[in-house]
């Protein structure tokens, strides 16, 4: 079984699948992304050395054929097939439409954008076969549908005299190691709910390390989002008041070099010797090459 799921930003969607848009077939999505390779060359050299690499965006071709009951209703799918398809709806500042490609395996999702395609060339009675629509995919990777989330936090209320046994103590529980199922690094989002300390958050596992100049006041929550292509710090006060925090972090923070690797990442929380109060939440959705 596969399964091929495009919904806009108005929540309109298509489903390739069965009639009355039966997938055939599909390009991009099984196979892993290009790649695009920087090299350099010594005068003398035979060969090339490479100096790095990246994933450009993924393309995607979805393959299938318009079956309906009658001429004048396959008509009328195809011309609402285009309006649902329409770049104008697939994206508005840093949203975008999605694409969910499903099979026997699981399901996954990424960003897409339509980019041409339905190029009718023929038509047997109210079928109109052989028909195609590009999806431009700005991220190469697939991600996992469900998001993944660990939060650090202080449980417990210790206790007062007079007391009974037993006595409950207090627990910090600010070192985690959370588990990264998918094929490459993941970027995190991050939300500290602050108590007057100066938030610190280091990957001992990558050596990455997200800290502040200085203390957040209390109430207030710094919001982290290391996904190079969504970069974004932000306080939000009690009253809702949102200002921009690049300019509250530490000079030696680099806020893209923060990500969790595939496999085991150790977290620990530190506020520099105090006692942690701060409620810590760190969100990823695993990444895929190819499926």
């Amino acid at each position: 079984m596969q399964k091929i799921t495009y919904i806009n930003l108005r929540n309109e969607q298509i489903v390739f699948h069965h009639a009355p848009y039966v997938l055939e077939k599909h390009t991009g999505l099984a196979m892993m992304p290009d790649m695009e390779f920087e090299t350099v060359r010594g005068v003398y050299q035979q060969g090339e050395t490479t100096a790095g690499f990246r994933r450009p965006f993924r393309p995607v071709t979805v393959y299938f054929h318009l079956m309906a009951g009658t001429v004048k209703g396959m008509y009328q799918l195809r011309t609402q097939l285009q309006g649902i398809l329409s770049p104008d709806r697939a994206m508005s500042g840093t949203e975008r439409a999605r694409l969910i490609y499903e099979n026997d395996s699981g399901r996954w999702v990424t960003d897409a954008i339509p980019d041409g395609g339905l190029e009718p060339s023929k038509r047997i009675g109210s079928v109109q076969p052989e028909l195609k629509v590009n999806f431009r995919c700005e991220s190469p990777y697939l991600y996992a549908t469900l998001e993944e989330e660990t939060t650090f936090q202080y449980t417990g209320t210790g206790f007062t005299l007079p007391f009974e046994f037993p006595i409950e103590f207090g627990l910090n529980d600010f070192t985690k190691e959370v588990f990264n199922v998918g094929q490459v690094d993941a970027p995190v989002e991050i939300w500290i709910e602050c108590k007057g300390e100066t938030p610190k958050l280091i990957n001992e596992s990558t050596g990455a390390v997200l800290t502040l100049a200085g203390p957040v006041a209390t109430g207030n929550t710094l919001y982290i989002n290391t996904d190079p292509a969504k970069l974004d710090a932000t306080i939000t006060d009690a009253e809702g008041n949102v200002t921009g925090a690049f300019g509250r972090l530490s000079l030696d923070t680099s806020v893209a070099d923060f990500f969790l690797r595939p496999g085991i990442n150790k977290l620990v929380y530190d506020t520099g010797g105090e006692i942690p109060q701060s409620v810590i939440r760190v969100r990823w959705r695993p990444a895929y090459e190819g499926v």
